[in-house]
C-alpha cells in the first residue's frame, strides 16, 4: 500500500509573481519553474526535503496539500465527517500530466487541498 496523508505541497498566494520568485530563490535557494498552462510557480526545495510549493496568483491564503491515493474517497470522507467539497478532482496540466487536485474546507472553514498522482501519463509529477 502506497503511503498517504502527509502534506505534499504547499501553494502560497502572491500578488507579484518575479517579486516573490526572487525571494525564494535568493532566501531558500529553491528552484522555481513555470507550470505549464497556468500562471502558477512550482517552488522545489534544494534539498529536496520536504513539500513542494507553489506560487499562486489565485489564491488568497496559504494552502497546504494533501497526499491520498483516492481523491474521491477522501472527499466524500470529508462531506461525511463535517467539511464541504468546493472543488472536485480536477486534472492538473492538459492531460492530467501532473495527477489530479481536489479543494475542501474543513469544519473550521480552512481551504486545503488534495493531491493524487494515481492516473500520470507521463513522469512528470509534483515533488513529495
Amino acid at each position: 500500500m502506497k503511503d498517504e496523508n502527509y502534506i505534499c505541497h504547499i501553494i502560497i498566494p502572491t500578488k507579484n509573481s518575479a517579486k516573490s520568485k526572487k525571494f525564494y530563490q535568493e532566501v531558500f535557494r529553491w528552484t522555481i519553474e513555470k507550470q505549464p498552462v497556468t500562471n502558477s510557480f512550482d517552488m522545489l526545495p534544494h534539498s529536496q526535503k520536504g513539500p513542494s510549493a507553489e506560487l499562486n496568483p489565485e489564491e488568497q491564503v496559504v494552502v497546504p496539500a494533501i497526499y491520498t491515493t483516492h481523491i474521491e474517497t477522501k472527499l466524500k470522507l470529508i462531506e461525511k465527517s463535517g467539511g464541504r467539497t468546493l472543488r472536485q478532482r480536477t486534472p492538473i496540466g492538459k492531460n492530467a500530466e501532473q495527477g489530479h487536485y481536489a479543494l475542501f474546507e474543513d469544519p473550521c472553514g480552512n481551504k486545503i487541498c488534495l493531491y493524487s498522482d494515481e492516473q500520470l501519463q507521463s513522469g512528470s509529477r509534483l515533488t513529495r
